[in-house]
């Protein structure tokens, strides 16, 4: 099954409405994950590790929207203490505005 088909039966199933809404976007991407075969690698949550902290700071929704980055950081002590001093230096920057 191709993601415009599965994208379409994810909508078929949920109640009639011109856009999708976030919760079915979320459902969406947890299934997605779901079938990923591999585990995020180190270089691939530094990648994306300065837009998790953002989110983090600015809206607290980032282990929601970016799952795969979370689970990461609490498997893995080294990213863990990366995570936490970009936060911190973020953190700090918001506090001096």
């Amino acid at each position: 099954m191709n993601i415009k088909k599965f994208t379409q039966r994810i909508q078929d199933n949920s109640r009639p409405q011109d856009e999708l809404t976030d919760d079915v976007i979320l459902k969406f991407l947890k299934v997605l994950e779901s079938v990923r075969a591999e585990e995020m690698s180190c270089s691939e949550l530094y990648s994306q590790l300065d837009q998790f902290v953002e989110r983090e700071v600015n809206s607290k929704d980032a282990a929601r929207i970016m799952p795969l980055v979370h689970e990461h950081l609490d498997m893995c002590s080294d990213c863990c203490d990366e995570y936490e001093a970009l936060l911190a230096v973020l953190e700090n920057t918001e506090e001096q505005k």
